[in-house]
């Protein structure tokens, strides 16, 4: 039955009853008026007063009963054009609905119509070759920018249209969903079309949970260099069934989906890949690309994954990178179309050629954030004295080694940071800050003179090939500028795989170490990497020294949990401030990383990282 039918009978209902009343009251007052005429009474005016006065006294209650059903029939009547109304919006928000579906069935259609197109080559540039495949067996930021391409994580960093090459943010990536029930622990659950390639010892299963906790295993990261970013909060990982990971840390770490993204690992490996070490020599993908071939000295050649959970990316059928370490060469190979993009920026001296070159590409530019230096051993004398530390820094002309790079107008020092936005301080405007940075021969000489060193002769100075030709030339600088202050260097050029197994992890003692370190995406990774005394990631000898200072060990706690922006602020200054002085390495320069695209490649969005396969997987070939 319809709401008005209803509606209607209720208010026929009410009439009917009235009239009965009516007619109940009319009869009887006629009848008594008949039967008291007939009986003889003189007294004519009795009747009708008593009439009169009954019908006032009825007549409060017939008032009050016609005003409580013309209540009803309002109420009633509003309810019913409320019914109605929400009849008339119930069917709006369905036409709304279907029209909705409509529209998103033709946005998939559009999008469908629209995509990408799959194939091309990307063709990229490193300027060594790896030591192996396996960062944790053989520690190299090398085989961490060839692992991101075949090894996934729960998150990775994002890479939206738009978005700054340094402005790090999480995104998930193996990682379905997450939920985080209190502030120490987090639960992860895995994209069930995750699968490892198909292939011995794996055979095309599924990536489990299992695979991601085996990747946190202490035995395995424990010592894995790292552990600055999470190994400090982290009690536990485990796999409550196939699909989830639960995190367990020891208390609140603001930066944890980031972390978990962080460009040098923990990548997810089968367990399987750790028999007889096979790790080192190959990998077994679940990610974008499958490794191909490998021609060592020469380049490393990976193939579309098919099977790849975040398909159809990547876009491009195959991605080879090749080992040119000269500029000119790399030039010449972008001009010609033999490279496409990079992966790690072009040098400051080619920019300006590729720039006129190839009109029509993509370009970006950021400070670079590795941090690098001069690193002493803290035990050797005289260098266990901050004064000669600090004579090291003021002789050495950091304006000069931006020169050599071609990066003198868009260089920028580092501190015991990197150029971070928002946290690291420009010694050049900082007058405290400065003191121990700005390139002053006679003070360092003075400050020699206070610790009581009269020349130094013989002192190993080792720095490496891996970095590129330019890197070494630096070295040279830094040879002369402490040589006019009399202390003379023996300079030292170690092959990759020696570097990185020495001076790179500060294992070398009694020499001076030149390299670049950790390129670091959170101020609380920079700091905890070089300066904690026991980081397996610190590039300073004998770095266990630094637990004697109480004061930075402090400050570095501090900054790590403190949530207010402003307070942390002025803790990282602090602590800027104190290893300035302290002056445990000697900091160095950030040239700008120079990011570049031939005009073929769309979808182009650069990742300052070691882990940049989030942009490779984004690009195509808009010529196909």
């Amino acid at each position: 039955m319809s709401s008005s039918n209803y509606w209607t009978r209720m208010r026929n209902r009410r009439l009917s009853r009235r009239a009965v009343l009516r007619s109940a009251a009319t009869a009887g007052v006629g009848a008594a008026g008949l039967a008291l005429v007939g009986c003889g009474d003189d007294d004519d005016d009795q009747p009708q007063a008593v009439a009169q006065q009954q019908q006032q006294q009825d007549q409060p209650q017939a008032d009050a009963q016609q005003q409580q059903d013309q209540q009803q029939e309002a109420q009633a009547a509003q309810q019913a054009a409320d019914q109605a109304e929400q009849q008339e919006q119930a069917a709006a928000q369905q036409d709304a609905a279907q029209q909705q579906q409509q529209q998103a069935a033709t946005a998939q259609a559009q999008q469908e119509l629209e995509a990408p197109p799959i194939g091309g080559e990307l063709k990229i540039s490193d300027t060594s070759d790896l030591a192996s495949f396996d960062g944790f067996l053989t520690f190299g930021y090398k085989a961490f920018l060839h692992g991101h391409n075949c090894y996934p994580m729960l998150t990775q960093f994002s890479n939206n249209p738009g978005q700054s090459s340094i402005d790090f943010q999480p995104e998930l990536w193996l990682a379905e969903s997450y939920e985080q029930p209190d502030d120490v622990t987090w639960l992860f659950n895995i994209k069930e079309n995750a699968v490892w390639e198909d292939r011995e010892p794996v055979n095309g299963r599924n990536v489990t949970a299992e695979d991601v906790a085996f990747s946190f295993e202490e035995e395995r990261y424990g010592g894995y260099p790292n552990r600055g970013a999470i190994q400090p909060s982290l009690v536990g990982v485990d796999a409550p069934d196939d699909r989830t990971v639960r995190f367990d840390l020891n208390g609140p770490l603001a930066p944890f989906l980031l972390y978990l993204g962080h460009h040098a690992g923990p990548y997810v490996m089968p367990p399987e890949l750790l028999v007889d070490e096979m790790s080192r020599q190959t990998m077994i993908s679940a990610g974008p690309f499958l490794l191909d071939e490998y021609e060592p000295g020469s380049r490393v050649i990976y193939k579309r994954n098919p099977n790849y959970f975040d398909a159809p990316k990547p876009y491009a059928d195959s991605l080879v990178i090749n080992f040119i370490g000269d500029n000119s060469a790399i030039a010449a190979a972008f001009l010609s179309g033999e490279l496409n993009t990079t992966w790690f920026g072009v040098a400051p001296p080619i920019v300006e050629e590729l720039e006129n070159g190839i009109p029509g590409a993509t370009w970006e530019y950021q400070p670079s954030l590795v941090i690098g230096g001069v690193f002493p051993d803290l035990a050797l004398e005289p260098f266990n004295d901050p004064r000669v530390r600090q004579a090291m820094s003021v002789a050495i002309d950091r304006d000069a080694i931006l020169t050599v790079g071609g990066a003198l107008e868009r260089g920028q020092w580092s501190t015991a940071l990197p150029p971070l936005a928002g946290w690291w301080v420009d010694p050049k405007e900082d007058d405290a800050l400065g003191e121990f940075y700005r390139y002053n021969p006679e003070k360092a000489m003075q400050l020699l003179d206070a610790a009581g060193v009269d020349g130094l002769d013989g002192v190993p100075f080792h720095t490496t090939t891996a970095y590129g030709p330019i890197f070494a030339e630096q070295s040279q600088v830094v040879q002369a500028n402490l040589l006019q202050v009399g202390i003379s260097v023996d300079l030292v050029v170690n092959e990759p795989t020696v570097h990185y197994s020495t001076i790179f992890n500060g294992s070398n003692t009694g020499v001076i170490g030149h390299t670049l370190s950790v390129a670091s995406i959170e101020p609380d990774e920079a700091l905890r990497n070089v300066f904690i005394p026991d980081s397996p990631r610190s590039p300073i000898p004998n770095g266990e020294l630094m637990g004697e200072d109480q004061q930075m060990l402090d400050l570095l706690n501090a900054q790590r949990t403190e949530g207010d922006v402003e307070t942390r602020r002025k803790l990282l200054y602090d602590l800027q401030l104190h290893i300035a002085n302290q002056m445990y390495s000697v900091p160095w320069v950030n040239p700008p990383i120079s990011q570049v695209a031939r005009p073929e490649l769309s979808g182009v969005q650069f990742i300052q990282t070691f882990a940049p396969s989030p942009s490779l997987e984004d690009m195509w070939f808009n010529d196909l």
